[in-house]
């Protein structure tokens, strides 16, 4: 009986993670279609246009708010897209929470907004170089006060993801999206930090 048991369990554990990996992917797909062509109005639009001239305040509320927007995050919902703007430095911007267990409570970024120029990000290399954007990695991402999935820094139209795993010292970024010039190759890794992609998770098919 006990056997049968265990084998049942992991019966139903294999069949919700292949429900699991095949909703994923199917989300991957649908995001990676539209993804592109959503992003490109921000690209097209007229705030891009004039970046230069924009302040901090209309970067925020013009690019990066309706960035995030189509990534599927709701920014106008302060609960999900939190605001710490003129807190301590060394904490981000913006947090995005996820459900757990009926509570907004999971981390999944952490995003801040820092004028660097277009030097300190070198694409070939995936290296960031924190110095000359005037702020410190392990800083921002110091694990008593960074709980997020990802660390995700912008001067407005550059992304640059960071994994939690990222290691103390390392200027390694996982992934920088260029708002003013992406192919869909781009768009396409775009879509792995989509809200429908990334708060998506075994629990919520299978729950023991």
């Amino acid at each position: 009986m006990i056997t049968f048991s265990v084998i049942l369990f992991l019966i139903v554990l294999l069949v919700s993670w292949f429900i699991f990996l095949f909703c994923k992917r199917v989300i991957y797909k649908l995001n990676k279609r539209v993804l592109a062509r959503n992003m490109a109005l921000v690209k097209n639009g007229p705030y891009m246009a004039k970046f230069d001239e924009l302040s901090e305040a209309e970067i925020r509320e013009k690019l990066i708010f309706p960035f995030f927007m189509v990534l599927g995050y709701n920014t106008y919902d302060m609960r999900e897209f939190q605001s710490y703007i003129n807190r301590a430095a060394f904490y981000p911007d913006y947090v995005v929470k996820k459900w757990d267990s009926s509570k907004l409570c999971k981390r999944a970024l952490s995003i801040k907004y820092i004028p660097f120029k277009d030097n300190a990000v070198d694409f070939d290399k995936k290296i960031f170089d924190d110095s000359a954007a005037g702020c410190k990695l392990d800083e921002l991402m110091d694990k008593l006060y960074f709980k997020s999935d990802y660390y995700v820094i912008t001067n407005g139209y550059l992304y640059v993801f960071f994994n939690k795993k990222r290691r103390t010292g390392s200027k390694n970024f996982e992934f920088c999206f260029n708002l003013k010039n992406y192919s869909k190759k781009d768009a396409a890794q775009l879509a792995f930090y989509s809200k429908q992609y990334l708060f998506l998770e075994i629990s919520d098919v299978y729950r023991p």
